[in-house]
């Protein structure tokens, strides 16, 4: 299992230290949704980009802060087979980050670090279309996130 950083803003780059331990809790998603062998890219660009996606791929206006595009269909014969195979692309609107963090009075690493669970949990399945799929799904980002922060503190 891997999650490939692309980071297509230069002018934001994680550090290595945030980066493996993102890595770490985001490999724990795959495992727990019995993704282990999965490959994820986690791609890191601006407003623009996210805007073309969303109008080509959603049909709506204006960017967002992150748009996930699963690679599996359901049957998941990939998996099966025990080797490799891709769950998808998460692609993560700095702009976005750095403007959300800036409002909750966060670090941009820690909401890029939001945004990436959240994305990595559609991946594997969840959604926000209900209530109660809103509440797993934002219980689930906040455990999460809270693994996170625990190991980051723990090696600090």
């Amino acid at each position: 299992m891997s999650v490939n950083l692309v980071c297509l803003r230069k002018e934001f780059l994680p550090s290595d230290f945030f980066f493996r331990h993102l890595t770490d809790v985001l490999d724990q998603l795959l495992t727990e949704n019995s993704l282990d062998l999965g490959e994820v890219n986690l791609i890191i660009t601006g407003d623009d980009e996210l805007e073309r996606l969303n109008r080509q791929y959603r049909g709506k206006e204006g960017p967002t802060d992150v748009l996930s595009f699963p690679y599996l269909e359901s049957g998941m014969e990939e998996m099966q087979q025990g080797e490799d195979f891709a769950v998808g692309d998460i692609y993560i609107s700095l702009d976005r980050a750095l403007t959300q963090a800036e409002e909750a009075g966060t670090k941009a690493e820690m909401e890029i670090a939001l945004l990436a669970i959240h994305g990595l949990l559609h991946l594997a399945g969840y959604d926000h279309d209900s209530e109660s799929g809103a509440k797993v799904m934002r219980q689930k980002e906040q455990e999460t996130l809270s693994s996170l922060n625990s190991r980051i503190k723990g090696e600090q």
